[in-house]
């Protein structure tokens, strides 16, 4: 049995819909299904073999139909790879970790089997490496769509009823990372079919043939499976499932779903000669459910909602004895995928261990160094920034203003309103407001912001209203963005001159005041 890893990069927004209370609002997946992938590279083995009747064709009934070839989901693994070269995997969180409320510390309480006071439930994905973990996001945005279902209502470009709807989606520049697992007897076939097509320029998800889903896929070559590890000294061992588990029959209660996977996997084991005993009552099972469907473009409709036991949860594993070769088997027929829909990767478990002594690692920031970028574009660059952060700087001014009781006389701030306007620099400025008659001061004595007159932040030796704030941070900008555009803009690209700060904010502020008078 091979695995074949494959890396996908979202390049334009990728929306993955699922299932959602809300009507308006179609929230996507964080991660990549198996079943995407899969009718992704089916799609392409059929242009490339040029097939009509393609369940007649016998590679692609191997590849994509017999259940021979496993596609697991991919994972995210964040905004670059480095982790991944030191043997870092993403997976779900499992159910059993949880963290202190400051982030700092996480527990597994499969450990002690015991709630752990002051540490509350995790969500989302991990890259995982023996006891070291790091926490994984995925960036994601909304944005609103117009119904429009007629030739005509696009033409026009909006729609009388008014519907309108919102598509959440994966936002670019992200990796995600799963992979393929194979019988041999069909390794040759898919390794030649890879070869031969082009993946870094593909399509997945929802309005693919609109604007979302442009994606990269970069293959792997296989590798032997690994055999799971299994340290007899620690009795805390766990199947973990990595995939949503789909049973084959209806089930009501998750106990009853436990005891019949576990008999499945003991009658497996002994099918090959293993006479082992799997204890199924009395277990410790840390578990939630999910609904299971999707959408056959082939058969153009949805298919039947199924309920799985979710990704993460684990599931106590107690066998009355373990050697190598149980433990070689025992791999291969977790890897070979349990219940419904396995060759969409659902029903993969893996040998969890109970973990001490967590050590969290900080998801790294990777620098790219572009040289090639012209003096033009930096100076064009430069330029969008500044224009972008003096507007939050003006929104700043606006907003202070507002907390001002407004002046009975506007005849202060029309003048020094006119003085912001002329060419003047900081200094100069002041210096003609200082020029102003006793009651022109004692006016700008009364307006108060933050319990400091405007009188004394222009004339006193105090910190103005913007002088503290990041305007980078204002741009909704994550640190990678960040760093790459001081990398390729220089590091004071998000500095404003001084003069045009004093300008910017307390002409704006000056102007809101008025129209409040």
């Amino acid at each position: 049995m091979k695995k074949i890893e494959y890396i996908i990069e979202t390049l334009a927004p990728v929306s993955l819909a699922e299932k959602n209370n809300d009507n308006t609002l179609y929230v996507t997946k964080k991660y990549i299904p198996g079943s995407i992938i899969r009718g992704m590279l089916a799609g392409k083995f059929i242009k490339y073999k040029n097939l009509i009747n393609a369940h007649e064709d016998e590679e692609f009934f191997n590849i994509f139909l017999s259940g021979k070839v496993r596609f697991l989901s991919a994972y995210p693994v964040g905004k670059n790879l480095k982790f991944l070269k030191k043997g870092f995997s993403p997976m779900n969180i499992p159910l059993s970790l949880v963290c202190s409320k400051d982030g700092k510390s996480i527990k597994d309480i499969s450990l002690n089997k015991q709630i752990t006071p002051g540490y509350k439930k995790m969500n989302g994905f991990i890259l995982k490496d023996n006891n070291e973990i790091c926490k994984v996001d995925v960036n994601t945005q909304v944005e609103l769509h117009m119904a429009r279902n007629s030739d005509k209502l696009r033409l026009i470009g909006s729609n009388k009823d008014g519907r309108i709807f919102n598509y959440e989606y994966i936002e670019p520049n992200q990796f995600f990372k799963g992979y393929m697992i194979i019988d041999d007897d069909v390794v040759d076939c898919i390794e030649d079919f890879l070869d031969s097509i082009d993946l870094t320029n593909i399509h997945i998800g929802r309005s693919k043939n609109i604007q979302y889903g442009k994606c990269s896929c970069k293959m792997g070559k296989s590798l032997d499976c690994d055999i799971f590890k299994y340290n007899l000294s620690n009795k805390n061992v766990y199947l973990q499932a990595i995939t949503p588990y789909i049973p084959i029959k209806e089930w009501q209660s998750v106990d009853e779903v436990v005891s019949s996977l576990l008999s499945d996997i003991e009658k497996q084991l002994k099918k090959v000669g293993f006479n082992v005993n799997i204890k199924k009552e009395n277990i410790s099972i840390l578990s939630t459910c999910e609904e299971i469907s999707g959408y056959v473009n082939v058969w153009q409709s949805m298919r039947e909602r199924k309920v799985a036991i979710s990704a993460g949860s684990l599931i106590e594993f107690i066998i009355d004895k373990m050697d190598t070769d149980i433990l070689k088997n025992l791999s291969e027929i977790l890897y070979s995928g349990l219940g419904c829909r396995y060759e969409e990767g659902f029903g993969q478990f893996r040998i969890w261990q109970s973990m001490d002594d967590i050590k969290i690692v900080d998801y790294p920031t990777e620098v790219i160094s572009r040289d090639n970028i012209s003096d033009e574009v930096r100076k064009n660059a430069r330029e969008i920034i500044h224009r972008r952060i003096i507007l939050e700087v003006r929104k700043k001014a606006i907003m202070d203003a507002e907390k001002i009781n407004p002046l009975k006389s506007k005849n202060v701030l029309n003048r020094i309103e006119r003085i912001l306007l002329s060419n003047y620099k900081e200094e100069t400025i002041k210096q003609e407001i200082s020029e102003f008659k006793s009651i022109a001061k004692d006016n700008l004595r009364k307006i108060r912001l933050n319990g400091i007159t405007m009188y004394d932040f222009l004339f006193k030796d105090l910190k103005m209203p913007y002088d503290d704030i990041k305007w980078e941070k204002y741009l909704e900008l994550d640190g990678n963005k960040i760093e790459l555009l001081k990398n390729d803009l220089g590091y004071n690209v998000f500095d404003i001159d001084k003069n045009i700060l004093f300008k910017e904010y307390w002409l704006w502020f000056v102007k809101h005041l008025k129209k409040r008078n």
